[in-house]
């Protein structure tokens, strides 16, 4: 874990309220891994006083990026920084995905924002030549829908689903998750994924029905970041954990749902 001064490189709108910022700080990134996430502080006030966590949208050898949703005075905050300003950046924190062998299939599966972290991970994937990669992306429509050319870049076989069908399919992610296993007969792939808590549920689930390992990002309200607030418990079959220490990303199995 470093505490560091990173220089904002860029900080462009990709989609409205979207905002996607280029940081370099290579002590960080040369730690980084996929899954894991950082702490940035918003601002010199005391408010907003907590730092803002984020997952590694991309990481590489001088830095890397972080994709956000502007909605609340932090992350407005951030939205305001030009080329050239400071970031006062901790990181990396937590534990990331674990990488399978390369005879594995992969099904990606990502919610809305819950995105932005599954983009390393996917480029991970990619360069380790997995034998089938897929990824399914669900958002509520065309407008709020990120990321897709950033798998089709990567050559990753790319599934879109919307809630009311304005691009791809009009239907929940975890839906062509299903279809997906229902078209390739025997199929017995590694799942990654992040999104809304519905959606992991019904991944777990559905892993669970086709005995496969499922792994998921949990999007909590980590406070602290280092595990000193306990304020983003999560119970497991082996109790309690954190997800900014013991996670983000935890086996789905082994979550226990509400």
């Amino acid at each position: 874990m470093v505490q560091d001064l990173g220089r904002v490189v860029s900080n462009s709108e990709v989609k409205r309220g979207y905002f996607l910022m280029d940081i370099r700080s290579p002590s960080i990134a040369r730690q980084a891994k996929p899954g894991q996430f950082l702490t940035i502080r918003c601002g010199d006030a005391t408010s907003p006083l907590l730092r803002r966590p984020f997952g590694f949208h991309t990481i590489s050898d001088s830095g890397f990026q972080v994709l956000y949703e502007a909605v609340g005075k932090g992350t407005r905050l951030l939205s305001e920084l030009k080329p050239g300003n400071k970031v006062d950046v901790l990181g990396p924190l937590g534990n990331g995905f674990t990488v399978p062998g390369k005879t594995k299939d992969v099904v990606i599966v990502a919610g809305g924002i819950g995105v932005a972290p599954l983009v390393a991970l996917a480029e991970s994937l990619a360069r380790r030549r997995h034998k089938r990669i897929y990824a399914i992306i669900g958002a509520k429509d065309k407008k709020s829908l990120l990321c897709e050319k950033d798998f089709k870049d990567l050559g990753i076989e790319t599934l879109v689903a919307t809630d009311n069908g304005s691009c791809g399919k009009k239907c929940f992610a975890t839906q062509m998750l299903e279809d997906l296993f229902s078209a390739k007969g025997p199929f017995s792939p590694v799942i990654f994924a992040c999104g809304p808590e519905a959606m992991l549920k019904k991944v777990a689930a559905i892993a669970r029905k086709r005995k496969s390992e499922a792994y998921a990002s949990l999007e909590e309200n980590i406070a602290c970041g280092v595990g000193a607030c306990l304020g983003c418990a999560i119970e497991t079959r082996s109790g309690y954990k954190l997800a900014c220490e013991d996670g983000p990303v935890f086996n789905l199995s082994e979550v226990v749902w509400k």
